[in-house]
């Protein structure tokens, strides 16, 4: 098509070339609005998720403070009832404490490993592991053990056995005889 004839179609019918143009026009428009409506959408979803962390985070934080209080207590009391590998005597003296409070005879009681436990990344626990042999009444056992299990340090029973005290002295004098493997929780 040449200019000339596209000028001669709208000078005969002006209100049907005017209408062509609007539409064009308006195309355009609401082609380009859709373009920039869409990005505008993308970025009022990545907002509104910002502002619904924000929120979450105020409403979390009211008592951020009394929490980081507790959280500090407890790791003051866990820290109290961590044994320190190197100090064999002290540990020691914690199973002495509990042969006399319970009235049993602790025939041994020595470390498995010296070096302090098991070696792991920084910050995990030790464990400092111990043989103990003990012999008194049933009851009394019993309550060595049950002493160790809620005592002053974290401890773990890793194997236990018990039995009848089989010397010729003891025998039949309902005495009994305990063997224990021991884990104490220790600092790294």
């Amino acid at each position: 098509m040449d200019i000339g004839i596209i000028k001669a179609l709208i000078k005969k019918y002006p209100v049907g070339a005017a209408s062509i143009g609007l539409v064009l026009i308006m195309g355009g428009v609401l082609y380009v609005r859709n373009l920039s409506l869409s990005e505008q959408l993308e970025s009022y979803n990545t907002q509104s998720e910002e502002a619904k962390k924000l929120a979450a985070n105020i409403t979390n934080s009211n008592q951020l403070e009394e929490h980081v209080r507790a959280l500090a207590e407890a790791n003051k009391t866990i820290d109290g009832r961590l044994v320190n590998p190197q100090d064999l005597a002290i540990n020691l003296q914690y199973f002495y404490k509990i042969e006399a409070d319970t009235g049993v005879k602790l025939l041994d009681a020595r470390p498995v490993d010296a070096r302090g436990g098991k070696s792991g990344a920084k910050g995990v626990f030790g464990a400092v592991q111990y043989n103990i042999s003990l012999q008194g009444r049933y009851l009394q056992t019993l309550s060595f053990l049950r002493r160790l299990e809620r005592g002053t340090y974290f401890c773990r029973v890793i194997s236990a056995n018990c039995g009848p005290a089989q010397s010729g002295q003891e025998k039949g004098t309902g005495e009994t005889v305990m063997s224990l493997t021991v884990e104490l929780l220790g600092r790294p």
